[in-house]
């Protein structure tokens, strides 16, 4: 009868579509998460218990996003084009947006060390150093080692998925023929 079975053939231009669609629905499901966030925690000023769903939301699907591309082999695919065009390499963007995010947050970390609890000009200059250096000390290496490290993690596991896919005829597990 093959009143349920399905087509094998599929139009491309419509898989297209429908992957633009839910592309969308995704980034309203983020714009949504993240009004909701800036409503209740800065707005309501309700505590960071209110908005665990949504952040959980963000979260989850970054991770999910990174896992698939990864295991798909388009992180390494994309960072490849990327590299072709760009000026710059990924690896070296990386390096500089960690190290810049690091010394702005000792930046800011120091000045508001030196305003807030300081009381004359050479506190606050000795406050200002020592809370910069140590919130360098902090944040610099974590940044080096979660954005430049976790980057290069994962375009080698991207990698290796692609060499997988390509030595194995029938590919990832969860790809669809």
């Amino acid at each position: 009868m093959g009143l349920f079975k399905k087509s094998g053939i599929k139009d491309e231009r419509i898989t297209n579509t429908k992957n633009k669609i839910y592309a969308e629905i995704h980034i309203l499901v983020m714009v949504i998460a993240v009004v909701s966030i800036v409503f209740k925690y800065f707005i309501y000023n309700r505590g960071i218990e209110s908005v665990t769903t949504e952040l959980l939301i963000l979260f989850l699907s970054a991770v999910y996003f990174m896992y698939r591309s990864t295991s798909l082999g388009v992180f390494s695919a994309e960072i490849e084009m990327h590299d072709r065009e760009s000026k710059w390499p990924q690896q070296k963007k990386n390096l500089v947006a960690s190290i810049t995010l690091g010394v702005v947050i000792a930046l800011v970390f120091g000045t508001n060390s030196a305003v807030q609890y300081a009381d004359g000009l050479l506190q606050s200059i000795y406050y200002f150093f020592l809370t910069a250096l140590v919130s360098l000390m902090i944040y610099l290496p974590f940044f080096l080692i979660f954005i430049v490290g976790g980057n290069e993690i994962l375009k080698r596991n991207s990698e290796k998925s692609i060499d997988r896919m390509l030595h194995d005829e029938s590919g990832d597990n969860d790809e669809k023929h």
